[in-house]
């Protein structure tokens, strides 16, 4: 089919004004508009945008929020606000002491300075406790200074037989147990007759390797404790030890402890679940019951705390004590509670370990301020190393690897026996 020319062309008109040519290169209206304002030297005119994008909303939303925070706390500020650290009113000279007070107004006003003042010169504004301490270094500072005399030297004034003999004597049985005297039938080279406390019930591995046995053995037993993150063995085994030995009164508790920790003894026929523990340690972490030590509160310091419940009793679990020589220790940790102010804390705890004696605080292994609020402690012979290795390599990935590696040689070991 043949066109002629002018049909042709008026197509093309048509095709022409169907489609407009976008130029990429176009301005838009507004900011041509701005442009030829500019050109034109009159006032500069900024382009409205219609709509506002979600950026620029979040960035006006910021603002205002940063404004009205920074408006209150403004607000806030007042002169002679400060605060201490127990939320009271700070000390203000200007305010508190009279002699500066009246100083400020121009009076003088005849008596000493506030002894929280920093004028007073005997206090120099510090606490009663700080100057206390202040003046016993001095005085302890003068007396380590001066030589010792002839007598001082070598002297034995205190060294008596009373204070020997008090200071070598054994230490008594803890309050309410009871003494029995047991002689033996059969001669023996050392004395016949010995004192201990209740010792006819004393139990011996296998007695406990078999108690350990027949409870592991029970399905209702392994039911319960299936998601347990102790060795069912070692549950079996605190058991037995709370029942046996520590509720049991005819049971002397000093034979089967060495302090606060007892060991899995072995046997010479053992099952293999009683044999995946044996040389592990329990702990007992009872003061009054293994010391008989009673702990004051720390908190309101006019009561001793009074024990309530272990973590075994109550739920049937072990604390956990991670070293670095072995499987971890397993600790029933006793809750205490003050009956005064009802502040409740573990007997393993910082604040309990710094209030106990010395001797008493070395037998947790673990060190005071290792001794946090968690669900597991790093015992002293693993803190030992990291303070070494920390400084200079200071990894937590390696410590970490460190402990498990213990429990697992541990595991390889007991196995390969």
């Amino acid at each position: 089919m043949t066109m002629s020319a002018p049909t042709v062309i008026q197509m093309l008109i048509q095709i022409a004004n169907m489609v407009t040519p976008v130029n990429p290169y176009a301005r838009t209206a507004a900011t041509a508009a701005a442009r030829r304002g500019k050109e034109n030297g009159g006032p500069q005119q900024q382009p409205q945008q219609l709509e506002m994008g979600p950026q620029s909303q979040r960035q006006l939303t910021l603002q205002d929020r940063t404004h009205k925070m920074q408006s209150e706390s403004h607000r806030k500020k007042k002169k002679g606000g400060q605060q201490t650290l127990f939320g009271d009113a700070a000390f203000d000279p200007i305010k508190d002491c009279e002699k500066c007070r009246g100083k400020a107004y121009g009076r003088d006003v005849h008596r000493a300075h506030h002894p929280r003042c920093i004028n007073n010169r005997r206090t120099k504004g510090f606490s009663e406790a700080t100057v206390a301490l202040e003046r016993e270094a001095k005085r302890l500072k003068t007396l380590f200074s001066q030589p010792l005399t002839e007598a001082e030297k070598c002297s034995g004034q205190y060294i008596t037989k009373e204070a020997c003999h008090t200071f070598f004597a054994p230490k008594g049985a803890p309050a309410g147990s009871k003494t029995i005297s047991i002689t033996t039938a059969m001669p023996m080279p050392m004395e016949e007759t010995r004192s201990s406390t209740a010792t006819e019930n004393y139990l011996s591995a296998a007695n406990l390797s078999s108690a350990v046995t027949t409870i592991i053995n029970d399905p209702k037993f392994a039911e319960e404790h299936k998601d347990s993150r102790v060795p069912l063995a070692m549950i079996a085994f605190a058991r037995v030890v709370v029942t046996k030995i520590i509720l049991d009164k005819r049971v002397d508790v000093g034979c089967h402890f060495d302090g606060l920790t007892t060991s899995v003894p072995a046997t010479e026929e053992m099952e293999p679940h009683y044999h995946s523990i044996v040389g592990q340690k329990l702990l007992n972490v009872d003061w009054k019951a293994m010391y008989g030590i009673d702990v004051p509160c720390v908190k309101c310091g006019k009561a001793v705390l009074a024990n309530d419940r272990t973590n075994f009793s109550k739920n049937k679990i072990l604390f956990p004590t991670f070293v670095i020589d072995g499987p971890p220790q397993w600790c029933m940790v006793q809750s205490m509670q003050c009956p005064r102010c009802k502040w409740r804390v573990a007997a393993n705890s910082c604040e309990t370990l710094c209030s106990l004696p010395a001797c008493a605080r070395a037998s947790y292994p673990v060190e005071t301020k290792c001794a946090l609020n968690k669900n597991s402690h790093v015992g002293r012979s693993a803190t030992e190393v990291m303070d070494l290795i920390m400084p200079t390599y200071g990894n937590g990935d390696l410590c970490s690897r460190t402990l498990y590696n213990a429990v697992n040689r541990a595991c390889i070991e007991r196995v390969e026996n």
